[in-house]
């Protein structure tokens, strides 16, 4: 029998939730707007809440390890390690828009076991854990039966950033020949994929803390993410998360 990981999901979910109750009461407090070396915008608001999200999880299980994108990493002693981004989506929250969201991922073994994204502007949360399916606000959810590219929609991350590549050059071409593409955050676009709202997201900039969720909550619901070599991993430039169906295809068109 399979682990149910219950106990770590109840956990996250509860810590997710206090933690967005506090962005939402801080949101028209902000303070000081400060820039990271690549021009991203953090706030005391982003670091509290990894403080919270970290003082609580090692409260529960002291040997996890833990990778977070403000406070960075705490080493593991038993091959466990919670991936965190306390406010995926910072300037979406400053502009009061309501894709950011709250990114908590357990990683066992080199595989993530647990996944938890809460839109908090949006009341969506999505969860996973390994072999236990997918869910919405405790709803079951699905990627959607789409077969093709050309009938896809589908959204893209870094298309400016990374402009000059031939991989942005392909991803361009092949986005010319989808039947829509939409601009969301990509926290909000890896959940569309996996609720079969979208067909596809194509990432050439995210960083390990922004897909942890989506790697377990995609798979769950059906779908795939990988990099362009079609490997399951966090760990590369390039992230391609789909309903499946048109997985094999949309990677041919971007290598």
């Amino acid at each position: 029998m399979s682990k149910s990981y219950k106990q770590e999901l109840l956990a996250v979910l509860a810590i997710a939730k206090r933690v967005g109750h506090f962005q939402i009461e801080r949101q028209s407090t902000l303070g000081k707007i400060n820039l990271k070396e690549d021009r991203s915008p953090f706030t005391e608001i982003d670091v509290t809440s990894e403080n919270m999200i970290r003082d609580d999880i090692l409260d529960l299980f002291p040997e996890d390890g833990f990778l977070g994108e403000e406070t960075g990493t705490k080493e593991s002693t038993n091959g466990r390690t919670w991936i965190v981004d306390p406010l995926d989506g910072t300037r979406p929250y400053i502009h009061n828009i309501p894709t950011f969201s709250t990114l908590i991922a357990l990683e066992e073994n080199g595989e993530i076991v647990v996944g938890v994204c809460t839109l908090h502007g949006l009341g969506e949360t999505y969860w996973a854990t390994k072999g236990g399916g997918a869910f919405c606000n405790g709803k079951p959810i699905h990627v959607s039966k789409t077969a093709t590219v050309s009938d896809s929609m589908g959204t893209a991350l870094g298309l400016v950033e990374a402009a000059d590549t031939d991989t942005a050059k392909k991803l361009y071409k092949s986005m010319q020949g989808w039947e829509y593409t939409y601009g969301f955050m990509d926290a909000y676009s890896y959940m569309s994929v996996a609720a079969g709202k979208l067909e596809a997201c194509v990432s050439l900039i995210d960083m390990p803390w922004d897909r942890g969720p989506a790697a377990i909550i995609v798979a769950e619901a059906g779908g795939r993410a990988t990099n362009l070599a079609g490997v399951s991993t966090l760990y590369d430039t390039h992230y391609i998360v789909t309903n499946g169906a048109i997985h094999d295809e949309l990677l041919g068109q971007l290598q």
